[in-house]
């Protein structure tokens, strides 16, 4: 099957979110935030909060009752300062998660020498007030996934290389371990929470060499099992990573990529909708299929390579193409679903027991992927004692976005060339925002922002690169840390760039520098 080009149907299926199509489309950066840093400082995590702003949290050099001192600064969504507080937290512990819900923020420590024990601090941001909990669950779990759920909290992650996942209430301070999960060579890839405060947990048993299966468990938030979904994986392939949808719609979807059985590498993308109820095929399409996935390819090899994948899947096999491919971000809207992925390089000698992909500090034992959405955002510090691979031999090259209708079958995919990007670690580079006729491309590289904008209704597009706009005009930008920062969805039509500059201001005839931690917002309009 050959994905056409047009962009007609899916300009139709996307009826219902075309309002009154605009002439011209603008990215504009209303707002900026600094805060003056040194270069010993440790760096800020942001917390976004949809409409509720964003919380910096960071490390102080601070000590009170033998604690650390940590500082939450609180920022409204013109980015002024809202209020701030200090966490005592004991030394030496981590912020390794946090969450959001509406009025709250929640932040997740972990002291490096204990197993499996938690620090939890939940803050109430209209009353600036702040409780804490020692969470300690009893086993030494290595955590992956964290999230809150309607009262209760669930934790995903690993107890002796099986998957385990464990609910806590804060209020009884009671910790439950779901059954089900604790089985050998069984790898936890996702566990999301749904808009009805229930969460879906997704595990792939690979403990039979023939057949591997996806397991999909839906659970209301007292960890009572309300669905289970089992689907066989074809033999001539394995599941690499995955993302379900979230219930915005009625009806629950899996995304993900694959590629041929013991290969790191990926040879397309599947999606697998959930219905326990009738016996379900894993949909799949290669990366030859797709319209624009080898644009950033030369156009001799992008045909040829497409030209190759047709004869292959023609004589029933898989086609020879192969990338390294990681999904980030899957967005439901009324008539389908749309899923963000970049493409990128990679050295062969990638530590095998590490998961550099997982944005929490722990590995996965079966090499697991965990996509950055939503709540599982953060800057990782990732402990010492882990192998960790070799961070300059990884390369983003492209980021791609997918379109699926309701029964999971590719409709049109985009696609935006990054330019070269240095990067510390494998993370997310670029965001995409879904607007009336287009679709819009963003990414930071240093202190520039690349937008790439596509008509929905032709199929032509702009690119535009603007620079990361100052408080002042004689402001002037004298570096740029280049291996942190990125563009980030916040709200609505609204986004954040974020990172460190170095400024020069020359006003006055004088000339002063200060380091800055920086958030611009951006708004398409």
């Amino acid at each position: 099957m050959n994905i056409a080009p047009q962009y007609s149907g899916f300009v139709f299926l996307l009826c219902l979110l075309v309002l009154t199509p605009l002439l011209f489309s603008q990215v504009q950066q209303p707002n900026r935030f600094e805060k003056e840093r040194k270069y010993s400082d440790e760096d800020l995590t942001i917390v976004p909060m949809d409409t509720d702003g964003l919380a910096l949290v960071f490390e102080t050099k601070k000590f009170k009752n033998g604690n650390q001192t940590w500082e939450v600064t609180l920022l409204d969504t013109l980015l002024q300062e809202a209020g701030s507080l200090e966490l005592e937290v004991e030394q030496r512990n981590r912020l390794i998660g946090y969450d959001h819900a509406v009025g709250m923020v929640y932040l997740l420590f972990k002291k490096d020498e204990t197993k499996g024990e938690m620090y939890l601090v939940s803050i109430d941001l209209k009353r600036k007030e702040t409780t804490g909990h020692e969470i300690k669950p009893e086993l030494n779990l290595q955590l992956t996934q964290f999230s809150k759920v309607g009262k209760n909290f669930v934790f995903g992650g690993y107890v002796n290389l099986e998957p385990a996942v464990l609910l806590y209430n804060s209020d009884h301070d009671n910790i439950k371990i779901l059954p089900g999960f604790f089985q050998k060579e069984t790898e936890l890839i996702d566990v999301r929470v749904n808009k009805n405060q229930t969460f879906n947990a997704l595990t792939i048993d690979r403990g039979d060499r023939d057949t591997q299966r996806i397991i999909f468990r839906t659970f209301d938030s007292s960890g009572k099992q309300l669905l289970e979904d089992i689907t066989d994986i074809e033999e001539d392939i394995t599941v690499q990573n995955s993302i379900s949808s979230t219930l915005d719609r009625e009806d629950l979807m899996v995304i993900g990529s694959f590629g041929k059985r013991k290969t790191k590498q990926a040879s397309g993308f599947y999606s697998l909708p959930v219905n326990p109820f009738e016996e379900q095929k894993i949909n799949r399409v290669y990366f030859g299929e797709l319209s624009h996935y080898l644009d950033y390819l030369k156009p001799k090899k992008a045909a040829k390579i497409k030209l190759k994948s047709l004869h292959a899947i023609e004589g029933g096999q898989i086609p020879d193409f192969t990338n390294y491919v990681m999904p980030y971000k899957l967005v439901e809207h009324p008539n389908g679903f749309l899923l963000l992925a970049e493409s990128y390089t990679a050295s062969s000698n990638q530590q095998s027991g590490y998961s550099p992909y997982s944005n929490y500090p722990y590995y996965s034992p079966y090499g697991g992927y965990y996509p950055r959405n939503g709540v599982y955002n953060q800057n990782p510090v990732y402990p010492s004692d882990y192998n960790m691979q070799n961070t300059d031999d990884v390369k983003p090259i492209q980021t791609v976005v997918l379109a699926f209708d309701a029964t999971g079958k590719i409709i049109v995919d985009f696609s935006q060339k990054l330019a070269e990007i240095k990067m510390s670690t494998l993370d997310q580079v670029s965001e995409f925002l879904l607007y009336e006729d287009s679709i819009h491309f963003l990414y930071k590289k240093e202190s520039e922002i690349k937008t790439k904008t596509i008509n929905l209704k032709n199929g032509e597009f702009s690119e535009r690169t603007e620079k990361i706009k100052l408080n002042d005009m004689y402001d002037e930008i004298r570096m740029e840390r280049w291996q942190v920062g990125s563009v980030e969805h916040w709200f609505n039509r609204t986004l954040y760039v974020w990172g460190y500059q170095s400024i020069r201001n020359s006003s006055n005839g004088q000339f002063k520098t200060r380091e800055v931690f920086y958030i611009n917002s951006i708004v398409v309009r």
